[in-house]
């Protein structure tokens, strides 16, 4: 029989793209698997099925599975020694945190090289679950997989804003799902100590603390989930609680940081870190803190500059930098190993070392950057503030984070080194994994603010730069988060009234703002379940009252709801909080995208015009609003017509009904971008012959803005930057804006040519000593005509680098 090749060709090309297409539509797992082999068909189970084990302490794995896929699916299950349908097991051959499931047409078959392995390969079978009618549909499918990454963390804060148990617990969940390993419980801070010590028990803050038998059980529930939690005991800076609670001991309130001079400062630290160690038994690791630590008013005393004399030591600083190799030593005589926010430069100082055992959290690249860490001989686990910082000032989209990887730096802060010139590293340098933070986030803020955030980022930390497309992970992702949900809060929730119900981005709480009335509908997603709330902040409970399945509302609500079984379990829980929100801005013009947006002070960034439309959403109100940033009152000026900014200025709305102001406020600051299109606008920028400029952010300083947080830096040395205009053009006036702050000047040359070779000089600046300023230094000449213009920066009275803003030529 003869085959048609091109048939045959046609008919493997649309094979291939079926089973592409069914692997994109079952294969929902977060992060994505590094083997996967499909097969045809499907997996059925149904109520009443069994899930074995071959070792027993695989038995709580099983038990909690059998859990998940009620409240998942609604299926129940038996769990038993032995084979089931599911059959949980250990295999040697694995490595550590390697993983097998394998789904055929009659079990499921899940191994791990660990016992934490075999929690992630069931992870991986609860989120590949559909269910349908009476059961769940698996695809037939065989899985190995293990992560790039050996260090995969999240950082919790509830000592800057305190978190019921219940939502850390929900926040172990999220790790648990999308197989974080460790979550570093950020547990001291100047805000509150939430520690429990039973040696010091008037370090706890007040209605800011747990107790012994509430962090113990989270420490089980935490490994029962393949989560290992870290402690973090931040000293001797972050330390405002402990010396209010105890001055006599740690130093008065104003010290800045804990008595570092008074010996028994190290004994009491030695005690309590071990406290914490006992309750914190399973993790290998513990955290010092040691960031951000003021030294101005400690060093000024008497007793510490005896103790720098006693010790041998050049300065204060020498205190501090022993102070963190005192308690390194602490760690390591209790068997774990050290972490350390970055705080330090080199490897300490003339007198102290900063030992190389000591895991070093690169985070702002103010202190020392990660290459230099590096090359100093410490293990380094990547925390760059931009974007795995969650805060509520800041918080990046899950593409950036997505897009993001383990051997880069940025930051949002324009006096760090990352901030205009992010630093990549290669991907062959050693970094041990990075962590997501989550600082000062209200505790319901926290899960609407990193439910989609975490799983962007472990799959970075699971399959680095072997990523697939965002579009394909965001489809994955959707599945996944609607499992998620329901494991934490098993309610269905439908909302009518809302702006933007649906809202998925950066603003907390965008998709909880309704306009005038909303009505809410909410449906357990068990059978025999109710819904109980409080409104006075307390955890509800099974005789709280009971949750209407319509919720109808006219002014914020906010409230916490709990889902209880017909046992009195609580099966579920969730922080609400509805917000009236009656104006709707809408502004247009030519505005420009953020750079970094700061959530707490909404900006808007314009060239030229803006316009502002403030659309009421509630009847029979009114809006009153002011230009100059005050608070308006029911005297303020009557919102009639659209307003126009063309200038910068802060706009504030409120809406009054009946005489009084009602919902959220509006207010936003208007910035008037300085832009001029002019002939280097966007055009080719590179380093002048034999200079070493650095040319990452060159184009920053033709972007047509003069903007003072966005410039090039020539990073110490001094050197220039060359913009070819394309073709010969006339030119008589040059414009050069450098970096102002009042103080410093610059000197520097300005060339131009017409081949690049001869060169002509039109502005000499070698002698200046006038001041940088807004307006730059301005410099007009005989019109000459030329294709290049070279800009020689020679000295800066600040400091050794040289900083455009802009250059303009005309």
């Amino acid at each position: 029989m003869k085959v048609n090749k091109h048939l045959l060709v046609f008919a493997i090309l649309i094979s291939f793209l079926f089973i592409k297409g069914f692997a994109q539509e079952n294969i929902s797992v977060v992060p994505y698997p590094k083997g996967i082999k499909l097969n045809n068909g499907h997996l059925n189970i149904s109520n009443g099925f069994k899930i074995g084990y071959v070792k027993k302490e695989l038995a709580p794995i099983a038990e909690l599975m059998s859990a998940d896929f009620y409240t998942l699916f609604e299926i129940t299950s038996k769990v038993k020694k032995g084979k089931g349908i599911i059959l949980l097991d250990y295999d040697t051959r694995l490595k550590e945190e390697e993983y097998s499931l394998v789904i055929n047409r009659k079990n499921v078959f899940i191994k791990g090289g660990s016992h934490k392995a075999v929690i992630m390969g069931v992870t991986s079978l609860l989120q590949l679950g559909k269910q349908q009618g009476q059961g769940v549909h698996f695809p037939l499918v065989s899985i190995k997989d293990y992560p790039s990454s050996s260090y995969r963390g999240f950082m919790l804060d509830v000592a800057r804003q305190w978190h019921n148990i219940a939502t850390v617990k929900q926040v172990i969940d999220l790790c648990r799902w999308y197989k974080i390993k460790y979550m570093q419980f950020h547990l001291t801070d100047d805000q509150s100590f939430t520690f429990p010590s039973t040696a010091y028990p008037k370090l706890a803050s007040p209605d800011r603390h747990y107790t012994l038998d509430e962090l113990k059980d989270l420490v089980a529930y935490a490994e029962a989930r393949g989560v290992t939690i870290i402690p973090e005991f931040d000293a001797p800076g972050h330390t405002q609680a402990m010396r209010k609670a105890m001055p006599e001991l740690f130093g008065e309130s104003k010290l800045g940081v804990i008595n570092l001079a008074d010996e028994r400062v190290y004994k009491a630290m030695e005690t309590i870190m071990e406290e914490m160690m006992a309750v914190f038994h399973t993790s290998p690791y513990f955290h010092i803190g040691a960031d951000e630590a003021w030294l101005g008013e400690f060093e000024k005393r008497d007793e510490t500059k005896a103790y720098i004399k006693k010790k041998g030591f050049d300065n204060a600083h020498d205190i501090y930098l022993d102070f963190m190799v005192q308690m390194h030593a602490i760690v390591k005589k209790n068997s774990k190993k050290t972490l350390i926010w970055e705080s330090f430069a080199g490897d300490g100082s003339r007198k102290v070392k900063i030992p190389k055992d000591i895991i070093v959290f690169a985070w702002e690249t103010a202190y020392q950057r990660p290459e230099s860490l590096l090359k100093n001989g410490y293990t380094i686990i990547n925390a760059s503030w931009k974007p795995t910082y969650v805060t509520p000032g800041f918080r990046w989209n899950p593409d950036y984070i997505y897009k993001w990887n383990l051997h880069r730096w940025e930051n949002h802060w324009n006096a760090t080194p990352s901030y205009h010139n992010p630093i990549q590293l290669e991907e062959s340098e050693p970094i041990l994994g990075g962590q997501m933070c989550s600082w000062e986030m209200s505790e319901e803020q926290q899960i609407p603010s990193i439910h989609q955030r975490v799983p962007a980022i472990s799959e970075v930390f699971w399959n680095g730069n072997n990523k697939s497309s965002y579009e394909d992970y965001y489809k994955r992702y959707e599945k996944t988060d609607v499992g998620y949900n329901r494991l934490i809060f098993p309610v269905t929730i439908v909302k009518q009234g809302f702006t933007e119900p649906n809202y998925e981005g950066i603003y907390y709480n965008k998709e909880n703002k309704f306009g005038d009335v909303a009505s809410l509908t909410f449906t357990p997603s068990l059978p025999n379940t109710k819904i109980t709330y409080t409104l006075d902040d307390k955890m509800p409970t099974e005789d709280s009252e009971q949750l209407p399945s319509i919720l109808k509302i006219d002014k914020d609500f906010k409230a916490k709801l709990g889902v209880f079984d017909k046992k009195g379990n609580r099966v579920g829980y969730k922080l609400v909080n509805y917000q009236l929100s009656p104006i709707l801005p809408i502004v247009k013009g030519n505005t420009l995208a953020l750079r970094d947006t700061v959530i707490s002070r909404p900006n808007v960034e314009f060239i030229g015009n803006a316009t502002l439309t403030l659309k009421l959403l509630k009847n029979d109100a009114e809006i009153r609003y002011t230009l100059d940033g005050s608070k308006p009152t029911l005297s303020s000026k009557l919102y009639t017509k659209m307003i126009t900014v063309d200038k910068p200025q802060v706009v504030k709305a409120i809406c009054f009904f009946k005489g009084e102001p009602i919902g959220l406020m509006y207010q936003a600051r208007f910035i008037k971008k300085d832009f001029e299109k002019n002939v280097t606008t966007g055009k080719k920028v590179t380093s002048p012959e034999n200079r070493n400029s650095p040319i990452y952010g060159m184009s920053k300083a033709v972007d047509g803005f003069v903007d003072k947080d966005a410039f090039w830096d020539s990073q110490g040395d001094p050197s220039g930057i060359m913009v070819d205009l394309e073709k010969p053009t006339p030119i008589k006036k040059i414009e050069l804006f450098t970096y102002w702050d009042g103080q410093r000047y610059y000197q520097y040359d300005i060339e131009l040519s017409l081949d690049g070779k001869n060169w002509t000089k039109v502005v000499d600046q070698s002698a200046n000593k006038e001041k940088a300023t807004e307006q730059g230094y301005i410099s007009q000449f005989t019109e000459q005509k030329a294709r290049y213009v070279r800009v020689n920066m020679l000295y800066n009275s600040a400091n050794p680098s040289m900083h455009i803003i802009e250059l303009r030529a005309y």
